[in-house]
């Protein structure tokens, strides 16, 4: 495959996973309760939008097609639906995620602040079923997903591009998805919403010894 086309395609399904984050992102800040979340999420999507207007602005100066890549909601909003163009001459080298306040090893306040009481647990759609009301802990676990997603896509997107504006671009890319999964990870953690499990008191850990030689 030649170089170009090859870059296209995995760029196109980069970003076609960060206009599905930012949308996500938005359903989850009408329905975030606690705003110490509400702040990461809004941070975290200030940021990623930064990105796919950086990253679409690359692939434009590459000389590629960018009509067929879906626009964020936020972003076809703003532009009317039409085919959203950036300047070239701004600067296009994507800057590093910062988690501010909430940096790895901060203290969040525990409790339930963020499971508002007042949401009703279960609630009738018209056909009928019960559906459950999205709390804080699932837009949390859904963030986290996302992220996750993201710097697996990012990465491997890196490692089969070429070009070395792009794939330092989606490097830096895939560091930053790991910076923002590692800040809901830490919120999370505190309110006790990520749990380890602990080790099996039976579990059985095999030496490199016993490996190599099998009890006949």
């Amino acid at each position: 495959m030649k170089t170009g086309t090859r870059e296209a395609m995995v760029l196109s399904e980069v970003l076609r996973t960060n206009a599905c984050m930012v949308d996500h992102n938005n359903l989850y800040l009408n329905s975030c309760q606690d705003q110490q979340l509400r702040s990461i999420l809004e941070r975290q999507q200030r940021h990623t939008l930064d990105s796919f207007q950086r990253m679409v602005q690359m692939m434009q100066s590459h000389g590629m097609d960018t009509s067929k890549i879906p626009m964020p909601t936020a972003l076809t909003m703003a532009t009317g639906g039409q085919s959203t163009q950036f300047t070239t001459g701004a600067q296009m080298t994507a800057q590093p995620y910062s988690t501010g306040q909430y940096a790895s090893g901060s203290m969040y306040t525990t409790g339930t602040a963020g499971m508002s009481t007042s949401m009703n647990p279960q609630m009738t759609g018209q056909t009928g079923m019960q559906t459950t009301a999205i709390n804080d802990k699932m837009i949390a676990e859904g963030a986290l997903l996302f992220h996750k997603c993201g710097a697996d896509t990012t990465t491997r997107a890196a490692l089969e591009s070429s070009e070395p504006h792009l794939r330092n671009a989606l490097t830096n890319m895939a560091r930053n998805c790991i910076e923002m999964s590692y800040e809901i990870y830490n919120y999370m953690s505190q309110r006790g919403w990520y749990q380890l499990p602990e080790t099996p008191q039976n579990f059985i850990s095999h030496s490199a010894t016993q490996q190599q030689y099998p009890p006949q």
